[in-house]
């Protein structure tokens, strides 16, 4: 009986390391990457007369990682080809940009480099 017991804990530590996520996984959801710059999108909410120029939109929207090796192309991998990416007024956008969620609402996604002083 403890040798079934010992048997099934070894398992059950099999299949819980088999889940855990592998080196090609992105570490987060919501990254867009434009040339060499990775952002992460978050909840904070921007109002549209905070907007600045455009500087682009998603050219290609991918959950595998190797689709986002081009540093020409502006990716992501959760928002959609034709998501419109912002300037904010008054922002470096080397630290932050702004990203339609809809015709109405926008977020901020900060640079991974990005540090609040």
């Amino acid at each position: 009986m403890k040798n079934k017991r010992s048997i099934m804990l070894i398992l059950f530590f099999l299949v819980l390391v088999g889940c855990s996520s592998s080196a090609g996984s992105f570490p987060s959801n919501n990254m867009i990457k434009i040339k060499k710059e990775v952002y992460i999108a978050s909840n904070d909410k921007i109002p549209k007369d905070e907007l600045a120029a455009q500087i682009g939109e998603i050219e290609v929207s991918s959950t595998d990682v190797s689709d986002h090796d081009d540093d020409h192309i502006i990716s992501s991998n959760s928002y959609e080809v034709g998501t419109k990416l912002y300037k904010i007024k008054d922002k470096n956008h080397m630290d932050m940009i702004a990203v339609e969620e809809s015709e109405e609402q926008y977020v901020i996604a900060y640079n991974t480099k990005y540090s609040k002083q």
